[in-house]
């Protein structure tokens, strides 16, 4: 298991972090999807089919997104716990917040539970740096993108 990185400088001149050097997560490959997802599960000795699979996953994301729109928190054993978040600006006074003018946003929070921890992933996971990507003017190819 890898995790990858391609490192970046901070130019907000704002910060206090200005011109120092960071590393950022990079994904490899395409998004997974779910009919993905279940394709790969199918093949994990599994009796299920991939069309059994998805329709599992396609009814779960379904529930999921429900009982969070109702206020509640969806918990996956050993991967995470899904809840509604809320960003908002803040008023002087109690009586004076309201949702109509102090919630700018909701959003999905996604929590990591049980053995899929922080520790267990810094543990588990090889971290190894990515070549810059660039593209030749002269022959239009991209070097240094690819998975080392």
């Amino acid at each position: 298991m890898s995790i990858f990185y391609r490192k970046y400088q901070n130019k907000n001149e704002r910060s206090s972090a200005y011109g120092k050097w960071f590393g950022r997560a990079v994904t490899m490959g395409k998004t997974v999807t779910l009919e993905d997802l279940a394709e790969h599960m199918a093949q994990h000795n599994t009796p299920y089919s991939e069309g059994v699979i998805k329709g599992v996953l396609t009814d779960m994301v379904n529930c999921i997104r429900e009982l969070v729109l109702e206020g509640k928190s969806v918990k996956i054993p050993n991967l995470c716990i899904f809840s509604a978040g809320i960003k908002t600006h803040g008023a002087d006074k109690a009586e004076d917040f309201t949702a109509a003018t102090n919630v700018a946003s909701a959003y999905l929070k996604a929590r990591s539970t049980g053995r899929f921890t922080r520790e267990e992933v810094t543990k588990k996971a090889s971290i190894r740096e990515l070549p810059e990507y660039s593209v030749s003017a002269t022959e239009g190819e991209s070097s240094g993108g690819g998975m080392p």
